[in-house]
């Protein structure tokens, strides 16, 4: 890969290396000795001309990734080339345990161009993973600095998210000037493809990164240098910092979960919901419904493929998972990512209790209870209705469901609002008046955790569609009771 040696002047803080856990990354000596970033590990980028290289003994001299090319496709000279190193670089570097990512180099100027060089390289890429993202190397002085952003943006997007699509994470190879003068970089940012950016700051020899620089704002991996030398690798090589500490230890978040909780009454509906955001790709995500006492898989499960970074778990996938279908029962909810990396990631454990009837047998004090019916009552009339049931042991308002039409053509009924709790030792009261003004009284204690704030968020937002201002208002201000209440009292309401 042709480099460019840059001439800019950078004032930076000084380099503070961050020293990582011995049994998990050993930074290399060559390292800059102050940075303010406070991730950093050493990697190089290699191609066929470096020829034969002893992976092992990269790994040992301090090296934690290396980024291999795939391919070089040159369309002003018609050259079309897949790296015939490449798959002999993946093997060593994999086996030697240092995370991997890849890239091709491209000259390509349209959209036709971008997208014939992509589905070429990703040929090659078939059933591979990896750690870094797959970058496209842009540094083409003939058919490509010449175009303005908003004419070499377009394809490149389109290109980026044709990787994505396959189920690899994507980014741009850069030096500093082509991204200042042909790419939008907070595009990309905004976009969450990742950058891999070359600036030399005038080195001499490149046998180690300049002191006083750091890109970690701007970056997520840094190449500081054209001509540097690691053990293990005879010719010269190109020197990196990687920023992104997601590259080695893989994490999904999932925030705003709905799960199973507690006791659900037997043929009652239950939807999951939930977002899960990464920095990777996720490949498939699994959600199985395990028997508890024997950990035996139920014929509840579903796998979907969403190839992106954020995944909305109230679709497909939420749907696909019956929980009205279940016999009485101990049961637990199993959720895993794969991503780009080809790695597995763990999002959730969800124990939870299936029951004939929640309300009536002995022992079963916990119930259903939904406000969805307060809900369809105001928007079908514009009265305040409440229907309950109760019991000395136990208060239940009813649920009401909707049905809706898949892909596939069949019929699945989930709820509006659905919620549950654990056994309590005291009732609860649920009040809807005829004001509209829903007042909730939850006695410390009585429960293990509710969270009834996405509830209330959605009624006050059903209200205000429908017009009830007022009725909106007071579902405004429960919510935001419950939110001050539930940091003292331990309550959960999981409700969709």
């Amino acid at each position: 890969m042709k480099r460019f040696c840059l001439r800019l002047a950078a004032a930076a803080a000084g380099v503070l290396m961050f020293f990582l856990n011995a049994d998990c990354f050993a930074v290399s000596r060559s390292l800059p000795s102050a940075s303010a970033a406070s991730f950093q590990v050493p990697g190089v980028d290699v191609s066929k001309f470096q020829e034969d290289i002893d992976w092992g003994t990269v790994a040992k001299s301090g090296e934690r990734f290396a980024i291999i090319r795939c391919c070089k496709i040159v369309h002003g000279s018609g050259q079309k080339e897949f790296d015939y190193n490449f798959d002999i670089n993946y093997a060593g570097a994999k086996e030697a345990g240092l995370a991997v990512g890849c890239y091709m180099y491209t000259d390509a100027a349209n959209s036709a161009e971008f997208s014939d060089d992509v589905a070429f390289m990703l040929e090659h890429l078939e059933g591979k993973s990896f750690d870094l993202p797959v970058f496209l190397d842009l540094e083409s002085k003939t058919r490509q600095e010449h175009l303005p952003p908003e004419q070499f943006m377009p394809p490149l997007l389109d290109a980026l998210a044709q990787i994505e699509a396959a189920g690899h994470t994507a980014g741009v190879y850069a030096n500093t000037a082509f991204f200042s003068e042909c790419l939008d970089r907070t595009q990309l940012q905004e976009q969450r493809y990742h950058i891999w950016e070359a600036n030399y700051f005038n080195t001499v020899n490149g046998l180690s990164s300049p002191l006083g620089h750091d890109l970690s704002e701007t970056a997520a991996v840094w190449q500081y240098s054209g001509c540097g030398r690691v053990k293990g690798i005879r010719t010269d090589v190109d020197r990196n910092i990687c920023y992104m500490p997601s590259y080695f230890t893989r994490k999904v978040d999932l925030s705003d979960a709905v799960l199973p909780y507690g006791i659900l009454e037997q043929s009652a509906p239950f939807a999951v919901s939930g977002t899960l955001t990464s920095d990777a790709v996720i490949r498939t995500l699994t959600g199985t419904i395990f028997h508890a006492k024997t950990g035996e898989p139920t014929d509840q499960s579903v796998t979907v493929s969403p190839m992106t970074k954020q995944v909305d778990l109230s679709g497909e996938f939420s749907q696909k998972l019956v929980f009205s279908a279940l016999p009485e029962g101990e049961y637990s909810l199993h959720i895993t990512a794969v991503d780009s990396s080809g790695k597995t990631c763990n999002l959730a454990e969800a124990p939870f209790q299936v029951y004939k009837s929640a309300m009536y047998e002995p022992g079963k004090r916990a119930a259903q209870v939904a406000v969805d019916h307060a809900i369809s009552e105001a928007g079908s009339t514009g009265t305040t209705t409440t229907t309950t049931t109760t019991t000395t042991t136990t208060t239940t308002t009813t649920a009401t469901t909707t049905e809706e039409t898949v892909t596939d053509s069949s019929t699945v009924t989930t709820p509006q609002a659905t919620a549950f709790r654990s056994p309590a030792k005291s009732p609860d009261s649920l009040r809807y008046e005829s004001t509209g003004r829903l007042e909730l009284r939850l006695f410390s204690g009585l429960f293990e955790a509710i969270r009834l704030y996405p509830v209330l968020k959605k009624a006050a937002s059903a209200a205000d569609v429908l017009g009830l201002d007022g009725l909106a208002g007071d579902f405004s201000d429960a919510a935001a009771a419950t939110a001050r209440f539930l940091n003292t009292a331990k309550l959960v309401l999981d409700a969709k």
